[in-house]
């Protein structure tokens, strides 16, 4: 079992410091990108993308307190991240469903977009295992949106080259927790699937601008 580091700062007893400091990092990221949204007027589906970057951004805050303060919440410190990480996936999928002219209305699929993930987390709660947490992320990211990225860009939207590049980059992650690939103590499987959902973020930004940029010139034609 990999040895967890912990360490005392300001008289707390602490864990896990690169979770903290990963999950972090995520969250910075996530709020510049939700800020960066926020100053310019997006149709539907650039709504429900801020909302996703705003509540990851919240979900990896709570998941760097989570890591952190474990000795005193145990396994219950991590639900606020559980829930509002399935909540930020939920708001990922209805992004990549409502580009003006590329909307995908469905109500069975609406009802499985959250139905899958309350379900999950509800599961990741009862049971205090984040592997449903986990599989929440992977239907959503590697096979949802990956999957109707892909299928939005050979009906010609080529913004979504970058929502693919973000879910290939997002791959690995799941290998390296579901075969618990630890590299090092200071740098264990949690850590490196942090580097992966970080770039797979960043990739997902630019598609947003892209799309944005088409639709305002095809409103100005």
């Amino acid at each position: 079992m990999q040895e967890v580091i912990k360490f005392e700062w300001l008289g707390l007893h602490l864990q896990e410091p690169m979770g903290i400091i990963m999950n972090f990092a995520m969250a910075a990221f996530s709020f510049f990108a939700f800020f960066k949204l926020k100053r310019t007027e997006y149709d539907e589906a650039g709504k429900w993308w801020k909302l996703f970057y705003l509540t990851f951004g919240i979900s990896t805050v709570f998941g760097g307190l989570g890591h952190g303060l474990f000795y005193y919440f145990q396994v219950p410190g991590k639900f606020p991240c559980w829930i509002t990480g399935c909540l930020a996936n939920v708001f990922c999928a209805k992004g990549i469903l409502s580009f003006s002219g590329y909307q995908i209305r469905n109500k069975a699929l609406e009802i499985f977009i959250w139905s899958k993930s309350l379900l999950l987390v509800v599961a990741a709660m009862i049971s205090q295992k984040f592997i449903f947490v986990a599989i929440d992320a992977i239907l959503t990211y590697l096979t949802f949106t990956g999957g109707f990225a892909l299928a939005l860009k050979k009906r010609g939207l080529q913004e979504m080259k970058y929502m693919v590049l973000g879910v290939i980059v997002l791959l690995p992650s799941a290998f390296v927790f579901l075969l618990k690939i630890n590299i090092h103590r200071w740098f264990d499987k949690n850590d490196l699937s942090h580097v992966f959902m970080l770039g797979s973020i960043i990739c997902f930004l630019p598609g947003i601008y892209g799309w944005n940029i088409r639709r305002t010139k095809t409103q100005n034609v």
